[in-house]
């Protein structure tokens, strides 16, 4: 069995990130993310659970020149943006994209701290989950959640579940991390 190391991880990345880029004309849409683009988050997703056999724990930045920084192991924004935004370079973070490792996808207190000391300089937010994801629009706070799965209809022995009209996004994005 061939191991696949955090280096493989970010390769497949940059390809995937060159594939989306050239499709979208440099400029992919992350704040309401389309097919292409979940396509690029999938594979995010794939290669973050691929190293090991062990959950990495993945972001990948783009900035608003289409530069990619992919980071692993790294709490909050990674150090190199950090740095460059610190140095008061006119760079500012197109998304933010990272996994999280417990395979839900929710916004943490460090997420939302992270959002609160960057959001000048930082336009979206992306966290991924086994087979969902979170994204969030910073400037509108507008955010959408989305699942992946198959959908059947229900058979004698199941009951029909409804709650899809019963969940409320506000209290879960409350219950998931609340502001102070």
């Amino acid at each position: 069995m061939v191991e696949i190391t955090a280096n493989d991880c970010k390769l497949v990345i940059i390809d995937a990130w060159n594939k989306l880029a050239k499709k979208c004309d440099g400029s992919p849409t992350f704040r309401y993310p389309d097919n292409d683009v979940e396509a690029f988050l999938s594979t995010i997703w794939t290669v973050s659970r691929g190293v090991s056999g062990t959950a990495l724990d993945l972001q990948v930045a783009i900035d608003s020149e289409g530069g990619l920084h992919i980071s692993t192991g790294t709490p909050g924004i990674m150090p190199i943006l950090e740095h460059q935004l610190l140095a008061e370079k006119t760079v500012t973070i197109d998304c933010w994209i990272h996994t999280m490792p417990l395979v839900k996808a929710y916004f943490t207190e460090m997420t939302w701290q992270t959002i609160r000391t960057w959001s000048s300089a930082m336009k979206s937010v992306i966290v991924l989950g086994e087979n969902e994801y979170l994204a969030y629009d910073i400037n509108t706070k507008i955010a959408k959640k989305v699942y992946y799965g198959l959908l059947t209809e229900a058979g004698p022995e199941e009951p029909e579940e409804d709650d899809w009209e019963a969940w409320d996004y506000g209290e879960a994005v409350t219950e998931m991390g609340e502001e102070e």
